[in-house]
């Protein structure tokens, strides 16, 4: 008896929720639009279908019949079929809001899922690892003055390579009060490098943040403990005197930054630039505070929108003439920016590799044939978990591509 779930879900449905769920479920206008639904043909993955199911469960409860319980734990009985279609149907979706584009309605799916996710993981349904990193993420502040050393040593080992590498003045700044740039990475080197060659070469003013930019709250519809995750990185920023919050390549954190902050701290952001790396790169190059090597990559490439960057935050152009800037031979999938095909892998998916591995790999299946379509040798993307699921897609489908990021682009072909 899922009572957790009903209730959960009640309490969650709003006014706007109840209104989609009217509407949506007696349209269907969106069906083509999912990448899952255009590999499987599975109902489940039909965003009108999703919503029936959340509505059945919904009405349930309200009506006190429970008429719906059974078949969630009836795993025996012909029922289990429902069980199966509910799961598949909140966790087998990246809330890429492709549908969103094209309902007639302008309806967003995206909330149902962030709230079906949440009410499932109550009764225990679901990727538990998932919230598992976000609770961790949300712990992180509690014992950052524990592990704040041994952060210290690993970052300043990777300057002294940097110093080798590239420029002898080159800093990577831990706690720099006064910066005016707070720098939040993911995990990993890798977020690292790019960004402090750029900063270095556009004589900015930055310092390292002691968190990571990823919130996996957010994938499972925490909302509190996304909020809560978020807020040692302003409070981070409030301390040490930072006017600008950049987050790195990383599509649902900067949906976050972008889309989530100012409703979250109000006026402790106020005034507060959010920004994303690639954005300012693309500012520093206007401006003129960095120059690169035109033309210096001469093989075939492509870009790979972010679904969170794009469709989500409205980031189209900028990554595009960073990529074209540098490079001899651009081409452009079809289709692009808004109705781009998601790659498969966003919303939490990734993180649950192993659980949901079968369905990242067939819900890329549009995405891989675009990428053949162009017969690139390079996909650049300017995103994490997009970077994540194109590595997995190029090896199970043997693409034979390299996959690349946007400002490793730009920091590979920096003039100093």
């Amino acid at each position: 008896m899922l009572k957790k779930f009903i209730d959960t879900v009640s309490g969650r449905i709003s006014r706007p929720l109840k209104y989609y769920e009217d509407i949506c479920v007696r349209c269907g206008a969106c069906i083509d639009a999912c990448h899952f639904y255009a590999a499987s043909k599975d109902p489940a993955h039909i965003p009108a279908y999703r919503m029936m199911l959340v509505k059945k469960a919904h009405q349930s409860g309200e009506a006190g019949k429970g008429a719906l319980l059974d078949w969630y734990r009836d795993f025996e009985g012909a029922d289990s079929a429902m069980a199966a279609q509910l799961r598949t149907a909140m966790w087998e979706c990246t809330g890429c809001r492709r549908c969103a584009v094209f309902c007639p309605f302008d309806l967003d799916t995206g909330l149902l899922v962030s709230s079906g996710r949440y009410a499932m993981l109550q009764e225990e349904l679901g990727p538990e690892i998932i919230a598992e990193i976000g609770g961790a993420e949300v712990s992180k502040g509690e014992i950052i003055d524990f592990i704040k050393e041994f952060y210290v040593e690993q970052t300043k080992e990777l300057e002294t390579r940097l110093r080798e590498e590239f420029d002898p003045g080159l800093e990577i700044p831990v706690e720099k009060e006064g910066a005016r740039v707070l720098y939040v990475p993911l995990v990993g080197e890798h977020a690292i490098i790019p960004a402090a060659k750029i900063f270095h070469a556009a004589g900015e003013s930055w310092t390292l943040s002691l968190f990571t930019a990823t919130n996996h709250s957010y994938f499972v519809g925490d909302m509190v403990k996304a909020q809560q995750a978020a807020n040692w990185i302003v409070q981070e920023a409030r301390r040490l005197g930072a006017t600008s919050i950049v987050y790195p390549e990383c599509g649902h954190a900067s949906r976050t930054l972008l889309n989530y902050f100012d409703a979250w701290f109000g006026a402790e952001v106020e005034g507060m630039e959010k920004i994303n790396i690639v954005n300012l790169t693309h500012q520093y190059l206007k401006e003129g505070k960095i120059r690169v090597k035109p033309e210096l990559f001469n093989v075939p490439m492509t870009y790979h929108d972010s679904c969170s960057l794009g469709r989500s935050s409205g980031i189209y152009e900028e990554p595009r003439e960073l990529i074209q800037i540098v490079a001899t031979d651009y081409r452009e999938m079809t289709p692009n920016r808004e109705l781009q095909w998601c790659c498969g892998g966003g919303g939490g998916l990734i993180a649950a590799a192993e659980e949901l591995y079968d369905a990242r790999m067939q819900g890329g299946i549009p995405k891989v044939e675009q990428i053949r379509k162009t017969e690139a040798q390079w996909v650049v993307t300017a995103c994490e978990n997009c970077k994540a699921q194109l590595e997995d897609l190029n090896e199970h489908y043997d693409l034979n591509i390299e996959i690349k990021g946007v400002i490793d682009l730009v920091a590979d072909a920096l003039m100093l």
